[in-house]
């Protein structure tokens, strides 16, 4: 934990957000999760918590929330549902918090980027088992675990990727990290999970499994055969 400081206000972590930052989020972040996530934000800081302990809780509670999800019937998959809501919520809080104590580092980003690998596998494996006890299809399982597969390989080549060119890396794949934050785990993702599960429209969660299979799928062919494209070029001439 860092040390206690009762100074930090609401202010000052809408402050300490950049307008790049702003650009970069989907449109469920940016009028829902970031101003939610202010007060939540300043809250902790004057708790005494630091951005990493609030990043290891949510990947905590990722982990709950995708063990809750796969349990039949309606209540406990519906309160493993509001866990994915809630880390979404922690996954912008974390970022305010180092962004306003001026704590970022690579430690954090490390930090922030295995808990986004925790919360995707949770919650498409989490999506494959709960389709699963109500329908007793395998192949749902199946596609779970090529969508988590698919999404955690992208995920590794582009870091790998941003390892070599630097931080210009994300202008490379501007288009893809803007779809992905509109539908991912910032995105649209969680609550819809959230709605179609209340109305109990397993078709809902059905059509989100089959569109990331597709999406994270499809998506890791290109982005493989594009990064490496991009990184042979960018490589120097060997004499």
């Amino acid at each position: 934990m860092s040390k206690k400081n009762p100074g930090y206000t609401i202010r000052a972590v809408i402050e300490s957000l950049p307008p790049e930052k702003v650009k970069q989020d989907g449109l469920w972040t940016r009028f829902v999760l970031r101003p939610l996530s202010f007060p939540v934000s300043a809250l902790a800081l004057n708790l005494g918590l630091s951005a990493g302990a609030v990043s290891y809780f949510s990947a905590l509670v990722s982990l709950a929330g995708g063990l809750l999800f796969c349990f039949p019937g309606y209540l406990l998959p519906g309160l493993g549902l509001v866990l994915f809501n809630f880390f979404s919520l922690l996954d912008c809080v974390d970022g305010n918090m180092a962004r306003t104590a001026k704590t970022a580092g690579p430690r954090g980003g490390w930090a922030d980027a295995v808990t986004g690998f925790i919360a995707y596998t949770s919650v498409f494996f989490g999506s494959g088992v709960y389709i699963f006890t109500r329908t007793l299809w395998w192949p749902a399982l199946v596609i779970a675990g090529l969508t988590s597969s698919a999404n955690l390989l992208t995920r590794v080549a582009y870091q790998i990727y941003k390892n070599i060119t630097g931080p210009g890396a994300h202008e490379t794949v501007s288009f893809e990290r803007m779809l992905a934050e509109n539908v991912g785990i910032t995105g649209f993702l969680m609550p819809l999970l959230l709605i179609f599960h209340f109305f109990d429209f397993l078709w809902g969660i059905w059509f989100i499994l089959w569109f990331n299979g597709a999406f994270y799928g499809g998506g890791c062919i290109v982005a493989i055969i594009k990064l490496g494209r991009k990184t042979a070029k960018s490589a120097p001439e060997r004499i």
